[in-house]
């Protein structure tokens, strides 16, 4: 059977290149870049900006060139564009299967392929693939050939070629490549997604032996070095030039097309993609974390996640510090957010008829966990705890950690984390803790869980894409807002109110105030340990979640107020330059009255601590503070006049004359 195969492949192919010498090669597909916009219709650089860059074979590493040919074809300059033997055994593999699933392609034949033809896998794309092979090798010379290969081949991460492979893996050109890298990249077109070294170290690491390998075994390099190579560190890192302004929000971009329209059709077809970034705004969060980050660890990581508070539309994304040293998009990674995640306690306690005044003591507590252990929360500096009753509001305002799991406890911890689930959080459990932020959540869902505060109440799920649409004008899909109401208007206007507190005179983001330039409203987070420094806040238009901390969770010793805040407020500020300063809706039902802090009483004009706070019409103090009450005539307050008789002026002494 082996003997007849054989025959027919050499009958097939002698007939083939008999015509290759009277028809001739069709045209190259020209690939078409995809691009992405942003809200405005202006070109997002990074998906496609140069994901195919021509170079010679002499400026390509040697060691990449003899790595592609060992593992590849090596028997590429012996054949005429097909290895019959390579051909005999993947037909019979492919018989006994029933169906095409061994190649046993030469490069020409991979290059006419890429060149010429689809990806289908059938017999008659197989025999044009065979043809155009030979006709190939009748018109060009072995390095023409083998520089169209290196030149077209897809090394995953949207790079076709060597040279822009190379800058994708290595930030640095092809002819510079060590036989290590080189090894690397000659092992990835054979699977680019499965042996992607930034997703699957461990098996493109495992490929790169096995090139190495082949390269011993064709004489190419010797058993040592092979060794020495093998023994590399590899440093992954992408080069600045395709990093473009948003590199993160691209890279969300890029992963969610490939993995629904397919690499090619990504990279090659000509997309056009129309996404909720706004470039003015981008510009404006990496202005922001460059200058707050400038004089610290360089290893110290931010992340920023911008949402439209009426549309949950992501505006601006930073996933980290620096993209082409780290991928990795922190903007949707789970961190612990301190006492950014109050709110949604406080909200909860708002439902259950508590109000801004209603008061909590500040004072040790032990709580009997079910476990059987106990917790003791504490505030932080010299004194763990004031000793006095707070009001909600100003218990926010300067983040009082006993008041808030006091309150907590209160409510009961399951429905608080179930009532937090509303707002966009998943998997929150039902701990003590919950208020000084012990669950793992994302920048992005912070973001969006903020926006139901200054959305009067209604959530958006956050979205980056807008419309895909294809080369010829067809609309892939077209993407809306996803909104549901989760609280009352009259509940997240009185927490909105409870935030701005936290802007002004005493509150632990009030140096912020003046740096942001309008009415805003937020929250200042410092994780136990200090590994987590989180600011979260909004205007009417624009909710921003800052997190700063380190990859390893090691302690960061910064505060929130002191390092995310700065980053949040120029962030705001300039992000906001062209929006209207409104100031936020007050639902009808809402009166704002000034009150006492002591007592959480109506303020009078004496009391020495007061702020003015929002209430319901039918949950609001109407007693006046008795604490601070001014008494002008003690005598007055003893005896007052009987009935209408007016007051006299005459000295006491007269008055029974």
């Amino acid at each position: 059977m082996l003997r007849k195969i054989t025959l027919s492949v050499l009958i097939i192919i002698a007939v083939l290149f008999g015509a290759a010498f009277t028809i001739g090669l069709p045209s190259a597909a020209v690939p078409k870049s995809s691009t992405v916009y942003d809200i405005n219709g202006t070109v997002v650089q990074g998906l496609s900006e140069q994901n195919q860059v021509q170079v010679e074979i002499d400026q390509m590493s040697p060691h990449f060139v003899n790595g592609i040919i060992a593992i590849e074809d090596k028997n590429f300059y012996r054949h005429h564009g097909v290895d019959i033997s390579g051909m005999v055994r993947a037909m019979l593999t492919n018989i006994k299967a029933g169906k095409i699933v061994a190649g046993g392609s030469t490069i020409t034949q991979q290059t006419a392929k890429t060149l010429f033809l689809s990806n289908e896998r059938t017999w008659s794309r197989k025999i044009k693939e065979l043809y155009y092979s030979i006709l190939m090798e009748s018109r060009y010379s072995k390095e023409e050939i083998l520089t169209m290969y290196c030149n077209s081949i897809y090394f995953g991460e949207g790079a076709y070629g060597v040279e822009l492979a190379s800058r994708t893996y290595f930030a640095k050109h092809a002819a510079d490549l060590t036989l290590a890298e080189a090894a690397l990249l000659a092992g990835l077109p054979q699977s680019p997604s499965y042996y992607d070294p930034y997703v699957r170290p461990e098996e493109a690491k495992t490929r790169q032996g096995q090139v190495l390998q082949r390269m011993v075994e064709e004489g190419m390099i010797s058993a040592e070095e092979k060794e020495t190579a093998a023994g590399e560190k590899l440093v992954y890192k992408r080069a600045q030039f395709a990093a473009g302004e948003a590199p993160y929000f691209v890279a969300v971009v890029r992963d969610y097309l490939r993995e629904k329209y397919g690499d090619s059709m990504v990279y090659r077809g000509g997309l056009r993609v129309y996404t909720t970034l706004d470039l003015n705004m981008q510009r404006a969060a990496n202005e922001a974390y460059l200058a707050g980050l400038k004089n610290q660890n360089a290893n110290l990581q931010v992340a920023l996640a911008a949402v439209d508070v009426k549309t949950g539309q992501i505006r601006a994304l930073v996933g980290g510090r620096d993209f082409s040293g780290s991928s990795y998009n922190r903007a949707f990674a789970q961190r612990q957010p301190g006492s950014t995640f109050k709110p949604f306690v406080y909200s909860l306690a708002l439902e259950r008829g508590y109000n801004p005044a209603s008061t909590i003591m500040c004072e040790e507590r032990v709580y009997k966990l079910p476990n059987g252990d106990t917790y003791k929360p504490t505030d932080y500096g010299d004194e763990p705890y004031h000793w006095r009753p707070f009001t909600l509001k100003e218990a926010i305002m300067v983040s009082d950690n006993s008041v808030s799991v006091a309150l907590t406890d209160q409510l009961g911890v399951t429905d608080a984390a179930n009532y937090a689930q509303q707002f966009g959080f998943r998997n929150i459990q039902p701990i003590l803790s919950l208020p000084l932020g012990s669950n793992e959540v994302s920048p992005v869902d912070m973001a969006a869980g903020y926006a139901v505060f200054a959305n009067q109440g209604v959530y958006n799920q956050p979205t980056y894409l807008l419309k895909v649409v294809n080369d010829d004008g067809v609309v892939l899909e077209n993407n809306t807002t996803r909104s549901t109401p989760v609280i009352s208007a009259e509940n997240a206007y009185q927490i909105t109110n409870m935030l701005t507190g936290v802007l002004e005179p005493g509150g632990t983001g009030s140096a912020l105030k003046a740096q942001v330039g309008r009415i805003a409203a937020g929250k200042t987070g410092t994780t136990e340990q200090k590994n987590d420094a989180w600011f979260v806040g909004y205007t009417p238009q624009l909710c921003c979640a800052v997190w700063v901390g380190y990859d390893q969770g090691k302690a960061a010793n910064l505060f929130g107020g002191s390092a995310a805040g700065p980053i949040w407020a120029s962030f705001i500020r300039n992000a906001s330059a062209n929006l209207p300063p409104n100031d936020f809706v007050r639902p009808n039902g809402v009166d704002l009255i000034n009150v006492c802090l002591d007592t959480g009483l109506v303020a009078v004009e004496a009391c020495p601590r007061k702020n003015t706070m929002a209430f319901t019409r039918t949950n609001q103090p109407n007693e006046i503070c008795y604490l601070h009450q001014p008494i002008t005539n003690w005598f007055d307050e003893l005896f007052p006049p009987r009935g209408d008789e007016p007051r006299s002026d005459r000295p006491w002494w007269q008055i029974w004359d």
